[in-house]
């Protein structure tokens, strides 16, 4: 989970990491510091004389961000005079030119590290079947930084790839660059459709597209043509995310039986707007095949051209594809260089 932390009012702020760390600036007069997170009661905490730790608990509130359970139920949503969906229509009108792909050409290089590990282990687990049998495997158990639940790691692949886009005549070309594999998986029978699976989930996700698909099922993207219908936006307040201010906004579907994503934008006070952050969550009764929770977490930095692309991509998803076999958690980190492996140029016939 991350939470928004940041001086109410004064533009200062940021998020924390999965692990609920964070930093932020002290100022002279500022003893009151904001900590805000979807699904959780907003709180404000006064800083002590000479503190430079400050640990903070946050209660869970009406929205949960898994449970997609909107507010009270007697909440008045309006689109109309509403703050955070005019906001939200500037941002809508505004993607088209943010699209990567408004571009001529464009080439970029991709490196991926997906692992894959078993959910769910305990201590009594450690002591029977495989486990036992292989004593070694207790010292591979690490804590998932999103469930702080113990999974044990099976194995993990890193890819380097190299993408090539034309826009006229449309073409798209993924070149294989490279790809080392290492684990234990052997060990465990997870079967083919397990890649399979991950195949689909782990495609690109677009926010930018109108429709997101997961596992053949397509979702309605926070900014899509259809967004401010489907969705409740909120907004939260202004912070800086990397030293650029932003407008953090949370949403939820409208309806809380419609599947949909529930999560927070942060995007760019000024005329781009340009989105430089987004959290994503689908939850189990999101419908999708085997997904018992998705969390999408992307970044986006600025070319050296001004335009602003996608530069940190990652999701952690839990999968349950057989009641008589072990959860599953994967996790795919994607990292795209701005500085120095995106070239973009217009290419002009004459």
């Amino acid at each position: 989970m991350y939470i928004s932390v940041f001086y109410e009012g004064k533009g200062v702020g940021g998020i924390t990491d999965v692990n609920g760390v964070y930093k932020i600036e002290t100022r002279r007069g500022w003893n009151k510091v904001t900590f805000s997170a979807i699904g959780y009661v907003t709180k404000v905490v006064t800083i002590p004389s000479g503190a430079k730790e400050l640990n903070v608990k946050l209660s869970p509130a009406d929205i949960q961000l898994k449970e997609v359970v909107i507010k009270p139920q007697k909440e008045k949503y309006s689109r109309k005079n509403n703050p955070a969906v005019d906001f939200m229509r500037k941002v809508i009108a505004n993607k088209s030119a943010l699209r990567i792909e408004e571009n001529d050409y464009f080439k970029v290089d991709k490196y991926q590290k997906m692992k894959t590990s078993l959910n769910d282990i305990t201590p009594e687990k450690l002591e029977k079947g495989v486990y036992k049998k292989f004593s070694f495997l207790a010292k591979q158990v690490e804590v998932s930084p999103r469930t702080n639940k113990m999974i044990l790691p099976i194995s993990i692949q890193e890819t380097a790839s190299q993408i090539l886009y034309r826009k006229d005549p449309k073409t798209e070309k993924t070149i294989i660059k490279g790809v080392n594999t290492s684990g234990i998986d052997e060990l465990f029978s997870t079967g083919d459709m397990l890649s399979t699976v991950l195949k689909d989930v782990f495609s690109d996700v677009n926010i930018y597209d109108n429709n997101i698909r997961l596992l053949q099922t397509p979702f309605v993207s926070p900014i899509s043509e259809s967004a401010i219908s489907f969705y409740k936006f909120y907004l939260m307040d202004t912070v800086m995310v990397d030293k650029h201010e932003c407008v953090h906004l949370t949403f939820v579907p409208q309806n809380s039986q419609d599947f949909g994503f529930t999560g927070h934008l942060y995007v760019l006070k000024d005329s781009t707007y340009a989105v430089k952050r987004c959290l994503m969550n689908l939850p189990k009764k999101s419908g999708v095949n085997f997904v018992e929770n998705l969390d999408i977490i992307q970044n986006y930095e600025q070319l050296s051209n001004g335009q602003w692309v996608l530069t940190d991509d990652d999701m952690i998803v839990d999968l349950a594809l057989f009641k008589s076999m072990q959860g599953i958690q994967v996790s795919a980190q994607r990292n795209i260089p701005a500085t120095l492996s995106i070239r973009l140029k217009h290419v002009y016939s004459s």
